[in-house]
């Protein structure tokens, strides 16, 4: 997300938190980009089941019964109550954390060096600040600590938004940071050893009305900036779907999500 006021940022924050917090049943059906792109980033943690894992936006914890083999105990933190609540009711007592924390990721309940590894997929985007989720990255790193996070970037959604674009001059797509900025928000952050790496998931739909249903099953549907709630009825959808089909090819509508892949390691001593 690009940047914007401290008012503005903290109103589209509650907004986000109530929006995730609707979808908390609707979000693992639809979380086809967020199960590949999760997967993808726990891999790259050791699974040697040492140590205390923060999972920071932990949404509705359906990634938690693996967590088995990276950690000895974990921590979810969301800044959903919803989402939270979702997450404390796995079926197995196994798969529950030791703590769910409801905070914002650029102010985090935690002590100094408490977290061993941390991992955060999907939800750096979502801050207004990202350079303090990496201060605060920075403080709760134990020494010899490992880091996984991944985010969207620009270029996510660029079918989509290239369709509006064709019709009007409204914010209905959110801005994605460049990835460089991204990189630099992380780089004062010396102590960590950081690695950087830019994937592009994407993802195909028959039709635009999937798609953006698809978003609001994710709660995904916020929009920083946008100046009117709805569109203009059928005729406009009818439209978009026009300048979107541009785009189509045998497997159907793609959705292009362009993801960076940020991991680090802290020096033991």
């Amino acid at each position: 997300m690009t940047a914007v006021s401290a008012e503005t940022a903290e109103g589209f924050i509650r907004q986000v938190a109530h929006s995730f917090g609707k979808a908390c049943d609707s979000y693992l059906p639809a979380a086809r980009l967020q199960q590949q792109v999760a997967l993808d980033a726990l891999a790259l943690l050791p699974a040697d089941k040492q140590g205390h894992l923060l999972d920071l936006g932990c949404g509705p914890g359906w990634i938690h019964p693996r967590f088995a083999s990276y950690c000895s105990q974990f921590t979810a933190a969301d800044l959903s109550a919803g989402m939270l609540a979702k997450a404390a009711s796995q079926p197995l007592a196994t798969h529950l954390a030791t703590n769910y924390v409801q905070a914002d990721a650029q102010q985090l309940p935690l002590p100094a060096h408490s977290v061993d590894k941390l991992f955060s997929s999907l939800m750096l985007q979502w801050c207004a600040k990202p350079a303090a989720v990496f201060a605060e990255i920075d403080r709760i790193l134990a020494p010899g600590g490992r880091v996984v996070l991944t985010t969207l970037v620009d270029g996510t959604l660029a079918e989509l938004k290239q369709a509006f674009a064709s019709l009007d001059q409204q914010q209905h797509v959110n801005r994605f940071l460049h990835a460089a900025e991204v990189i630099a928000a992380a780089k004062p952050v010396s102590s960590i050893r950081w690695q950087f790496e830019q994937r592009c998931y994407p993802l195909f739909y028959p039709d635009v009305i999937s798609l953006a249903r698809e978003l609001k099953a994710l709660g995904a549907n916020q929009v920083a900036g946008r100046q009117s709630r709805g569109l203009t009825g059928k005729g406009y959808w009818h439209n978009l779907a026009g300048a979107y089909d541009i785009h189509r090819s045998t497997l159907g509508l793609p959705a292009s999500y362009q993801v960076l892949i940020i991991s680090g390691y802290r020096d033991a001593n």
